[in-house]
């Protein structure tokens, strides 16, 4: 059988429009995409692809844009699983203004570094003065 489909020449309209269909599979489109289930189904194809299928996406990508994609669409199995639509945005490494209460207490009290230390009693002390208003 692997015989009679080598035979066909991989420049026939019917591979060309696989390729095409293939390729509109981009990295856009799957951060796009909202539905696990599919992604699901593109990622066990693209983890499958040199499987031994008659043309598979073997032939459409090379195997650094399968695993470019495959690792794209794990992430955002991923995001989808925690619920969030969009990766979270990078900040810096601590930044008080962004901290919950509790944990900035917390910090207070049992941070070792003491310029991280006045940086965050200063933003308590911000916070204590939107909530009561500035001393006049």
């Amino acid at each position: 059988m692997n015989r009679l489909f080598a035979v066909e020449s991989p420049s026939c309209d019917h591979y060309e429009r696989v390729r095409c269909t293939a390729r509109e599979l981009t990295v856009e489109r799957i951060r796009l995409c909202r539905h696990a289930d599919d992604l699901a189904r593109c990622e066990a194809m693209l983890a499958q692809a040199n499987s031994g299928w008659l043309y598979g996406l073997d032939r459409a990508f090379t195997r650094a844009e399968r695993g470019e994609r495959l690792v794209e669409v794990r992430n955002r199995i991923v995001l989808l699983g925690l619920g969030r639509a969009a990766p979270r945005t990078k900040g810096p490494r601590l930044d008080p203004a962004s901290l919950p209460d509790d944990a900035l207490l917390r910090l207070i009290q049992s941070h070792a570094d003491p310029q991280v230390v006045v940086a965050l009693r200063a933003e308590r002390q911000r916070r204590l003065q939107t909530i009561t208003g500035p001393k006049p």
